[in-house]
């Protein structure tokens, strides 16, 4: 088996650099030593005092050599083995000067051949240790012609040694690296997943806050910024959803309060929840639309009424047919009085109403469809200025003023048929309290969340507060002549054209606002 660790280029570096400092050291020490006294040194069977000493100093001079390559420039496989045999020799020369491997001194050769170990290839390892115990056993040779002994058998182990260093570590190395290819393999399978998770967070369209104990943002995701209106950068939560996570967190089983950040931010349910089965651990934090979730049950609650509904509207146009047919045959006879004709009208006007609900309860039983298209609004509103004109009697002042260069993305046929109901309703409202059909529109594009808009806005009394939340509820109207579907059909077309129609009138005026949504998701 053939073993290759490979290290990045940065941590082959840093090793070749404290490996020079530690042989810069080594050399060092043994320059002092060999200017030592001789009768301090008895210990040691050195050959030649003077040879001991030019040898540690040409040492020094090398390791000085070597550490300034290191430290200028990159060391590949081929320098880092003649930087290693370079070694080799000068630790056998200097081995052989102090009297062979008796001195002990043999054993910092496996320095050396660790070093080789961990930077080098199997086979230029080998040739290091190769190269250690050759040296460790000739000069052992020399030794014995030279100052006698028989350490030979010392030499051969120590070579042995030099040998089985590099196996074992060459091994290790190539398990560790191993375990490290693994370990990156499943840090990049991680990453992965917690970008999928990110991005699947992003696009959730429930409103997701992980937050710490103490209210410190850590993710947020874009539904709950839109919700909430938080468009810039924030790392703490807003005041009100503080209080409110304090309060959850003294009882966790009391459902909190809804919110409602601004007048045209929805009112959204907060469920909070903890990450970890510990105390004081992080919280994920649900930002329900309650408009959201009531239209989810109003649909199902609406779902079977609209087919049963359907059915008796259906059912009821046919007498009604008659009865509109009769009354004006009724009305071409020439013998009924004044009082006959007003009855008559009577019957007219009621049949008319009757059918105004009928195609309203079946327009409410029909999903809507919708082609999305490119629209400028001020070329829309004049197109849906001069259709509700052309049946209509009576004078209207409609205003409009915005952005020309405004444009949105909708169903002009569907979206007409809104802005059409908001401004009959003003007109009326306006004629009911200042005498005069009067409503300006107003659009452009909202400066903080760069979303388009339009106003519609009346001069009518406007709307009590207690009759808000049901405004747009089906059959909930405020006229006694209403049917109170238009309302609620408008809203429907609104939302199938990914737009949000809301109110925000005063006691100076209603005002219905249609917001559309964001130019970069309508692509």
């Amino acid at each position: 088996m053939i073993f290759s660790p490979q290290y990045p280029s940065y941590r082959r570096q840093q090793i070749l650099f404290y490996y020079g400092i530690y042989r810069l050291m080594l050399a060092s020490a043994l320059s002092v030593l060999a200017l030592m006294p001789l009768e301090t040194m008895l210990a040691l069977p050195r050959l030649s005092a003077d040879s001991f000493l030019y040898a540690a100093l040409a040492y020094v001079i090398i390791c000085i050599i070597g550490l300034v390559v290191t430290v200028s420039g990159q060391m590949g496989s081929i320098p880092t083995v003649v930087l290693l045999l370079t070694d080799i020799l000068m630790q056998s020369l200097i081995l052989h000067y102090l009297g062979g491997v008796e001195t002990g001194f043999g054993n910092l050769m496996i320095v050396s051949v660790a070093i080789g170990s961990l930077l080098l290839r199997f086979q230029h390892s080998m040739l290091v240790a190769a190269m250690a115990a050759s040296g460790a056993v000739y000069t052992e040779m020399f030794s014995v012609n030279t100052l006698g002994g028989d350490n030979l058998l010392q030499a051969a182990l120590l070579g042995v040694a030099f040998f089985a260093v590099t196996l074992l570590l060459q091994y290790l190395i190539s398990r560790v690296r191993s375990t490290e290819q693994l370990a990156r393999a499943q840090a990049d399978t991680i990453l992965d997943l917690r970008h999928l998770n990110e991005l699947i967070v992003q696009r959730m369209r429930t409103g997701i806050i992980v937050t710490t104990w103490e209210g410190s943002i850590r993710l947020m995701n874009h539904a709950a910024r839109e919700q909430l209106g938080l468009e810039q950068p924030t790392f703490w939560l807003p005041r009100d959803m503080q209080k409110r996570m304090d309060t959850w967190q003294q009882e966790p089983g009391k459902r909190t309060e809804p919110l409602q950040m601004g007048k045209d931010r929805p009112l959204v349910q907060l469920n909070f929840a903890p990450l970890q089965d510990s105390p004081k651990c992080d919280l994920i934090i649900f930002v329900e639309d309650t408009v959201r979730v009531q239209q989810q049950a109003q649909h199902l609650k609406l779902a079977s009424l609209g087919r049963l509904t359907a059915s008796i509207a259906h059912e009821i146009r046919n007498p009604l047919g008659a009865i509109s047919h009769a009354a004006q045959l009724l009305a071409e006879n020439p013998a009924l009085d004044e009082a006959d004709q007003r009855l008559l009208s009577i019957v007219r006007n009621h049949s008319n109403r009757i059918n105004t609900i009928i195609n309203d309860i079946m327009d409410m039983s029909r999903q809507p469809t919708v082609q999305l298209e490119p629209v400028i609004l001020r070329d829309f509103l004049d197109t849906c200025i001069a259709e509700y004109r052309q049946g209509q009697a009576k004078p209207n002042d409609i205003q409009v003023r915005g952005d020309p260069a405004s444009w949105v993305r909708i169903d002009p046929k569907r979206m007409m048929q809104v802005v059409i109901n908001l401004v009959d309703n003003g007109l009326r409202y306006s004629e009911l309290r200042t005498g005069a059909r009067k409503v300006t529109i107003r659009f452009g594009t909202l400066a903080d969340t760069g979303q388009s808009y339009m106003d519609i806005r009346d001069y009518g009394p406007g709307i009590d507060k207690d009759q808000i939340n049901h405004l747009f509820e089906p059959f909930y109207t405020t006229d006694a002549s209403g049917s109170g579907l238009g309302l609620y059909i408008a809203k429907e077309l609104s939302e199938a054209n990914r737009a949000r129609l809301f109110y925000t009138g005063d006691s100076n005026g209603g005002c219905f606002r249609i917001l559309f949504a964001h130019t970069a998701l309508q692509e």
